[in-house]
C-alpha cells in the first residue's frame, strides 16, 4: 500500500525541511513506496490532499508533517474516508493534534508508528457549518468563537510568535495575547441550541469552544471529557463574567479547573448552534475560518482510520 506524505518544509519556523530530509532516510530505510507533497502556501496541504484521493481512490496512506493548521488544511480536502489510513508527524510548535489523539511528540518516533501501524483507531473530525453564508470548514482539534478564536487569530499574525518560536517558547504567545484580550475583546449577546432540543441564552457570551480533543491552544485542556471517538463534541462555553474574574479564571485553564466555575458550561452534545448579535471571529484548528454569527458545531458522520 502506497504512503503519500504531505510535508511543510516551513514547520517550526523554517526547520521543517530539515526535520524531513531526517525523517525521509527512516522512510527510504522502510523500503516503502511513497511520495512527498511539499506545501508552499496557504491552501497547498487542502489542494494536495483533494489530488490525492482525486487520483489514488484505492485504499492509501495519507501521512501529514507539519503543524496543527497544516494538518487543519489537509483534513478540509480528504475525501472518502474509508479509503484512507491517516497518519500524523508532528512538527509544529503547538501539536494539539498529538497531545490529544496522544502520539509521540518525537517526528521520528512518530513516523516509526505511521510505518508499523498496529492497531487502527477510528477517529472523528469535526465540522463547523456557517449558516449565515452556507459554507464549512472541518477540524481535527476544536473550533471556536470569540475570545480563543481572536487569539489564534492574532497570533497568526503576530511577529513575536516568530521569535519566539525561533527559541522554543512558541506557546507563550497564546498566553501572552489571552492576557492582552481579557481587556480588550468584545462579548456578544448568544442564543445556543443544544441538540437541536435545549435553548439557552447569554448576555455576554466571551466564546465557545468545540473541543474534538482535549487540548487546544498549545496545550490548555480546554475540553476535559472530550473524546475524539464518541461522535459527538463537547463545548466549553464561557459567559457573563467580569473581566477581574475572567483574569482569575485563566491560571485554572491550564490546569482544566475551570469548568468548576461559574460563567462556564462544559456540554458534550451532537450538535450546537449558536447564533450571536454580531460576527464573530472563527478558528478551526487555530486557522482563521472567517467571521460568522450563525453556525452549528457537530461531528462528520464517517470517521477516519488513524496510526496512532
Amino acid at each position: 500500500m502506497k504512503y503519500y506524505f504531505i510535508v511543510n518544509p516551513g514547520s517550526r519556523t523554517g526547520h521543517g525541511q530539515e526535520l524531513w530530509n531526517n525523517l525521509e532516510e527512516q522512510v527510504i530505510a522502510s523500503g516503502i513506496e511513497y511520495e512527498v507533497f511539499f506545501t508552499k502556501g496557504e491552501g497547498d496541504a487542502t489542494r494536495y490532499a483533494e489530488q490525492i484521493c482525486t487520483e489514488h481512490p484505492e485504499l492509501k496512506h495519507i501521512v501529514i508533517a507539519g503543524g496543527d493548521g497544516t494538518a487543519n488544511e489537509a483534513v478540509n480536502g480528504l475525501k472518502d474516508y474509508k479509503n484512507i489510513i491517516l497518519g500524523y508527524i508532528p512538527t509544529g510548535s503547538s501539536n494539539d493534534l498529538a497531545r490529544g489523539l496522544d502520539i509521540k511528540q518525537d517526528p521520528a518516533a512518530a513516523l516509526e508508528r505511521v510505518l508499523n501501524p498496529g492497531e487502527l483507531k477510528d477517529i472523528d473530525h469535526g465540522i463547523a457549518e456557517f449558516l449565515d453564508d452556507s459554507t464549512s470548514r472541518r477540524f481535527a482539534v476544536s473550533s471556536g468563537m470569540g475570545y480563543d478564536a481572536d487569539i489564534c487569530y492574532e497570533a497568526l499574525t503576530a511577529p513575536l510568535k516568530s521569535f519566539l518560536n525561533k527559541i522554543g517558547l512558541g506557546k507563550l504567545i497564546y498566553y501572552l495575547l489571552g492576557i492582552k484580550l481579557i481587556f480588550t475583546n468584545k462579548r456578544a449577546k448568544a442564543t445556543v441550541i443544544i441538540d437541536g432540543e435545549k435553548e439557552l441564552h447569554f448576555d455576554q457570551m466571551l466564546y465557545a469552544s468545540a473541543m474534538n480533543t482535549l487540548y487546544e491552544g498549545g496545550g490548555m485542556p480546554m475540553g476535559p471529557g472530550a473524546d475524539p471517538t464518541d461522535g459527538k463534541v463537547t463545548m466549553c462555553i464561557v459567559h457573563d463574567i467580569s473581566r477581574l474574574k475572567h483574569v482569575r479564571l485563566m491560571p485554572t485553564v491550564i490546569k482544566g479547573k475551570h469548568i468548576t466555575h461559574k460563567g462556564v458550561e462544559l456540554i458534550t452534545c451532537t450538535t450546537c448552534e449558536i447564533k450571536t448579535d454580531r460576527p464573530l471571529v472563527i478558528h478551526t484548528d487555530g486557522e482563521f475560518a472567517g467571521k460568522h454569527d450563525h453556525l452549528v458545531f457537530s461531528c462528520l458522520p464517517d470517521k477516519i482510520k488513524m496510526t496512532l
